[in-house]
C-alpha cells in the first residue's frame, strides 16, 4: 500500500547561470563568507557546507571563505582544499543560563569588533551565508558591511541542543527578519521556525533540501542468510537507537536471521546503557558496534535496510545515504523523515517509539528478500533525482543571484 509523502520538489530557478558565467557586473569572482558555529565534520550541517563550498567553486567559480569559532577538522579540511579559514572564538545564542548567555553575546561583540571585523575588512565579500540556526554572527557581519545575508537553518536549535535562547524571542525574530533570505532544509524546519514559533518571516523563508554527492552506481549484492539492518550516526538519545534494540528483543522471539549494525561514536553513558540492555536480552550475537568510522559510506554497501529512528531529524543526510546505496529505509513519523521517504515505495514509515511495529516491519523484510531489492532500487532512483549536490548547489547559486542583481 503506497501513501503519497509530502516531498516538495525544489527546482533550480530559471536564472541559474552556467558554471562559466559570472553574476557580478565587473566580471570578478563571487566571494562568499560562510559562518558556522562548530569546528568538526561530525555533523550533517558542516558536511553539507563543505560539499556546497567545493561544488560552488568547482562549477561556478565562487571563492569561498569560512568563519569558524576554533580550530578543528573542518578548518583542516578547508585549508587542504585551498579554502581560506578565519578562526575566532564566538558563542552561539543558546545557553542553559540566560544571564550567562547575555554575557556571551556581549563578548561576541568584543571579539567581533576587535578581531573579526579588522580581519574581514581587508576582504571584499559579496555575500555572507550563515550555516547555522544558533549564531547571529553572520547577520552582524552582513549588516556591518552592507552586503546580502543568507541564513541557512540546518537544525531545530533549542530542541537539538536542549538549550534555550539567551535573548527574548522578539529579539531573535528581529534578527532573522534582517536576513535577505532564510533557507529551511525541510518542510519540518520551516514549520518549526515559521508556523509554530514565528521566529522567521514566511515571505523570506524558502525550502531547499540538502544535497549529497551521488556515488557511482554499482551492483548491490543480494541479501545473505542474515538481513543487515543499520543505523549510522553517533549514539545519542535523540538518535533513538534504543528503539531498535527493543525491536530486536521482540524480533528475536520469531527469528535469528538478522543483524543490527550501529555505526558511530559510542563513547558515552547512553552507549553503555545500550550495551547492558543488549547483554541482558541475549542479543550479543545480533548487534554489532562499529564505533566511529570514516569509511561508513563503504560499509553501507554491505547493509540491506537502513533505520532512521531519530526523534526529530531536521533533514536526514544518512537517510539519503542509505537510499543511494540501494537500501530501503524504515523511518519514524517525525521531523523531516516522512518528507524524504516515500512510504511503501522507497521505505516504510513507522510510529515513533513503537518497537513492536518496528519489529513487525523488520520481519517483513527478513521474510521477503525481493522487497529489499525492489524498494532499494526505487530508493536509489528517488535520491539521485531529488537530493543531488548539484541540484542543491544550483538552487543556492540562483538564490545568490537574486540579491546580487
Amino acid at each position: 500500500m503506497t501513501q503519497q509523502n509530502n516531498f516538495a520538489k525544489i527546482s533550480p530557478q530559471s536564472s541559474v547561470l552556467s558554471p562559466q558565467s559570472s553574476v557580478l557586473s565587473n566580471n570578478s569572482a563571487l566571494k562568499v563568507l560562510y559562518v558556522t558555529h562548530y569546528n568538526s565534520l561530525g555533523g550533517g550541517a558542516n558536511l553539507s557546507l563543505f560539499g556546497l563550498m567545493l561544488d560552488l567553486r568547482r562549477r561556478y567559480g565562487v571563492i569561498p571563505s569560512v568563519l569558524i569559532p576554533g580550530e578543528g577538522e573542518l578548518a583542516d579540511r578547508c585549508r587542504e582544499n585551498g579554502i581560506e579559514v578565519f578562526c575566532s572564538k564566538f558563542y552561539g545564542w543558546l545557553s542553559e543560563n540566560r544571564i550567562k548567555g547575555v554575557i556571551k553575546q556581549f563578548l561576541n561583540r568584543i571579539y567581533l569588533f576587535r578581531k573579526v571585523l579588522s580581519i574581514l575588512m581587508k576582504h571584499k565579500f559579496d555575500i555572507v551565508h550563515t550555516n547555522s540556526s544558533v549564531t547571529e554572527m553572520g547577520n552582524i557581519i552582513a549588516q556591518k558591511f552592507h552586503i546580502p545575508h543568507i541564513w541557512h537553518l540546518r537544525e531545530y536549535g533549542e530542541y537539538d541542543y536542549d538549550l534555550h535562547y539567551s535573548l527574548p524571542f522578539s529579539y531573535v525574530h528581529s534578527r532573522y527578519s534582517l536576513a535577505d533570505a532564510v533557507i529551511a532544509i525541510s518542510q519540518s524546519i520551516r514549520k518549526n521556525f515559521v508556523d509554530e514559533r514565528r521566529l522567521c518571516p514566511p515571505e523570506k523563508t524558502r525550502i531547499i533540501y540538502n544535497g549529497i554527492r551521488i556515488p557511482q552506481p554499482y551492483i548491490k549484492r543480494r541479501p545473505s542468510y542474515r538481513i543487515n539492518f543499520c543505523i549510522t550516526g553517533g549514539l545519542f538519545r535523540g538518535k533513538n537507537q534504543i528503539m531498535a534494540i527493543k525491536a530486536c528483543q521482540i524480533l528475536k522471539k520469531s527469528t535469528d536471521k538478522f543483524m543490527l549494525h550501529l555505526i558511530g561514536d559510542n563513547n558515552n553513558s547512553y552507549a553503555e546503557d545500550l550495551k547492558r540492555l543488549i547483554a541482558s536480552s541475549g542479543l550479543e550475537g545480533n548487534v554489532k558496534f562499529w564505533g566511529f568510522r570514516r569509511d561508513a559510506v563503504e560499509i553501507l554497501r554491505d547493509m540491506d535496510v537502513g533505520l532512521m529512528l531519530s526523534k526529530c531529524e531536521a533533514f536526514g543526510r544518512v537517510t539519503v545515504e542509505y537510499m543511494l546505496n540501494y537500501m530501503p529505509v524504515i523511518g519514524v513519523n517525525t521531523g523531516a523523515t516522512p518528507e524524504i521517504i516515500i512510504d511503501g515505495e522507497t521505505g516504510i514509515i513507522c510510529p515513533l517509539d513503537d518497537a513492536a511495529k518496528l519489529a513487525e516491519l523488520m520481519l517483513r523484510f527478513i521474510t521477503n528478500r525481493e522487497l529489499i531489492y525492489s524498494m532499494g532500487q526505487s530508493a536509489r532512483e528517488h535520491a539521485v533525482k531529488n537530493f543531488s549536490l548539484e541540484r542543491n548547489t544550483d538552487t543556492i547559486y540562483s538564490l545568490y543571484q537574486e540579491f546580487l542583481h
